[in-house]
């Protein structure tokens, strides 16, 4: 952590070398740190917070000890130590408000979009209003995800290639104001580790942009056993995943019609799904709040479809013969799974959650909705997580490889090393040998309709994927991620670290600098939580000089992580001046305008942060967190941390009222 002096300027703003590395800071100086955090003798730990901030904090009545704020000014780097860069800004145009409200409408029709409730908010129960029930849930604005809001981005249609782009340079349009700059940091408990929610989101999103680079991609691979003859595989069909965290049935249907494009319609043995590469995540899905059908909490795979969710939608039936009930549509549907198609409406009940009021429970043959839904629903669609990843994933596949107009004479089975939680286990550790080399032990089941598919468990299987089919770029990955804080897909970029390294290739060119390429780690098959958390925290220690943050799965939907605003705001400077930054700020919701930030312009409707704050926020039951950037007025760039946590219970924490303090700090910074 950072201990400043008052009246001098921090050193966060100025570790930043031409080549993007902090400057190292001896040893000594993260114990000196340390012990100053545990005794509490941190010069600059508490400080005069800005005067609306405070009287926000009054309004909600929570104690000046629950928040940690820090605003520092941030510029960009220049060659030129004589040329002054405090007006020159890497942060995207200022969306001017008449641009925000337009903006704020517009919708995509992505077919890859997210389902709005993937988003990780858990949200206080004392919130005034329904329309942030769900805390950052926005849901009009969440089935978005792919449109760039300042106007800077790709549209959906081009969604399948890199989808940001550099954004233009900020302040060129605008006229600067007159106003007094900070002398030095504002700085309140910057050094008290808290729970951070999803602004956790911003540290695992920018380690994988500077390690793999904003044009990675995963590839999902099949391979097959046996032979293929007259567009029949006799053998057996193996789905091979590696962790693309935006595998939707829109795409896995893309590459289900490339296997039938590559010759095979009728399978006469299984289809294999292999998701060996992340082992030991599942989760209780209920473990965080015992609310195990949210999407917030479906566990990562390495063979994630659709964030293991089905999208439900009902429509009122207006025909004499049905009124009264609704009719169900779900997508994607499940194989060998009865959803019922229609359902009785109730003139009673308010529809705040139809998943609330349906109570929908997930059994071994069947979904069962056990209450009627509330007639004033109308046309509703929700989403509701399945809880075992592996067994959605075999119900997905399996319907849509048959809706193609496919045959499958076995079944599904998952290969992996032990790391299954239901279903049949192909064991792999100790694979069979024959004349033709290592293949997979394709043990007969009873369950084969034919006795001549035994013998294709003695063919080897195919050395390498005959379909590769690439995940989005993981700058769109990440613009999913920040804009709508979903967790799964950071917990799946989070367990991607590990697997790839970093290679200096030499340019043919005698005089060009080496080539950065990323290749599969050899040292690394498999990944974890201990891995990839380890490979974050080395990341840390070799770029940054504050203490590493106490992290657990990398989304920020936990109770046993921590960060400081120091953690956050040394990581927000550093990505300032780094070549990804136009990708990490465009990921970021802008305040008014888009992502999980929109309702700043609810709140505070006069905020002079409206379109210019690009924030990441983080909502739990008492957790209230933004962090980001802001543009001032007087055309200074700002870094901007605050963490509230209701750790003081003489007053009940209410999320609503806490999120106002924080746009009351973009507001006042937006001032400066």
């Amino acid at each position: 952590m950072t201990l400043s002096q008052p009246n001098r300027p921090t050193s966060l703003a100025l570790c930043h070398t031409d080549k993007h590395k902090p400057v190292r800071t001896l040893p000594f100086k993260k114990i000196a740190a340390a012990l100053s955090l545990c005794l509490g003798l941190s010069p600059l730990a508490q400080a005069q917070l800005p005067a609306p901030v405070e009287s926000a904090l009054n309004r909600a009545k929570i104690s000046t000890d629950d928040i940690s704020l820090l605003i520092m000014p941030v510029n960009a780097a220049t060659n030129n130590t004589a040329e002054s860069t405090s007006k020159k800004s890497r942060l995207p145009e200022v969306v001017k408000p008449e641009e925000a409200k337009v903006l704020g409408s517009q919708g995509s029709s992505d077919a890859d979009a997210l389902p709005p409730e993937t988003q990780d908010t858990v949200a206080a129960t004392s919130e005034p209003s329904s329309s942030t029930q769900q805390g950052n849930t926005a849901a009009p604005a969440a089935s978005s995800s792919t449109a760039n809001q300042t106007g800077n981005q790709t549209t959906s249609q081009a969604v399948d290639q890199a989808s940001t782009t550099n954004s233009g340079q900020a302040g060129s349009a605008e006229i600067v104001k007159s106003a007094p700059s900070l002398e030095f940091p504002v700085r309140h408990l910057t050094d008290l580790p808290r729970t951070p929610a999803s602004t956790m989101k911003l540290i695992p999103t920018f380690v994988a942009l500077d390690l793999l680079g904003p044009d990675f991609v995963w590839f999902t691979q099949v391979y097959h056993t046996g032979f293929v003859s007259a567009n029949t595989l006799y053998g057996d069909l193996i789905i091979k995943g590696s962790g693309d965290p935006k595998l939707t049935t829109q795409r896995l249907n893309k590459l289900l019609e490339q296997v039938q494009k590559a010759g095979i319609q009728h399978i006469k043995g299984d289809i294999v799904l292999d998701s060996s590469v992340f082992q030991g995540v599942t989760k209780d899905p209920a473990a965080f709040d015992n609310d195990p059908l949210r999407p917030y909490n479906a566990s990562p795979d390495s063979l994630l479809i659709n964030f293991s969710s089905v999208e439900v939608t009902a429509v009122p039936l207006l025909n004499n013969s049905q009124k009264g009930r609704s009719k169900i549509y779900y997508k994607p549907r499940l194989a060998d799974y009865e959803m019922p198609d229609t359902l009785a409406n109730t003139s009673t009940g308010r529809c705040s959650s139809a998943r609330s009021s349906l109570a929908p429970v997930w059994r071994d043959s069947a979904l069962v909705f056990n209450r009627t839904l509330p007639e004033s629903c109308g046309n509703h669609t929700f989403y509701i997580a399945y809880p075992d990843a592996k067994d959605f994933a075999k119900k997905v596949v399996k319907n849509q490889w048959l809706n193609l107009g496919n045959t499958l004479s076995g079944n599904i089975k998952f290969l992996g090393l032990g790391n299954t939680v239901s279903g049949d286990i192909i064991n792999t550790e100790t694979p069979v040998k024959s004349l033709y080399g290592n293949y997979f032990d394709m043990t007969v089941g009873a369950d084969k309709d034919s006795a001549l598919t035994s013998s294709f468990s003695l063919l080897p299987s195919s050395p390498l994927p005959f379909v590769s089919y690439p995940s989005l770029p993981l700058s769109q990955q990440i613009y999913d991620i920040n804009h709508y804080s979903n967790n799964v897909m950071t917990e799946q970029v989070t367990l991607t670290l590990p697997l790839y390294t970093q290679v200096q290739l030499k340019s043919e060119e005698p005089d060009s600098k080496p080539i950065t390429k990323v290749i599969k780690s050899r040292q690394t098959q498999q990944s974890d939580y201990l891995k990839s958390l380890a490979t974050i925290n080395q990341w840390w220690q070799s770029n940054l000089t504050t203490l590493p943050p106490v992290m657990t799965n990398g989304s920020g939907l936990c109770r046993d992580c921590t960060v400081t605003a120091e953690n956050l705001a040394e990581l927000l400077s550093f990505a300032y001046n780094h070549p990804n930054f136009d990708t990490y700020v465009n990921s970021l919701g802008v305040a008014g305008v888009s992502g999980t930030i929109t309702e700043h312009a609810d709140r505070l409707p006069s905020s002079a942060a409206i379109g210019r704050a690009w924030i990441k926020t983080g909502t739990l039951n008492d957790v209230t967190s933004m962090a980001g950037y802001v543009r001032g007025q007087s055309g200074q760039d700002y870094v901007v941390v605050g963490i509230i946590n209701g750790l003081t219970k003489d007053q009940p924490f209410n999320t609503y009222e806490a999120r106002y303090v924080l746009d009351t700090m973009l507001d006042w910074t937006a001032k400066q």
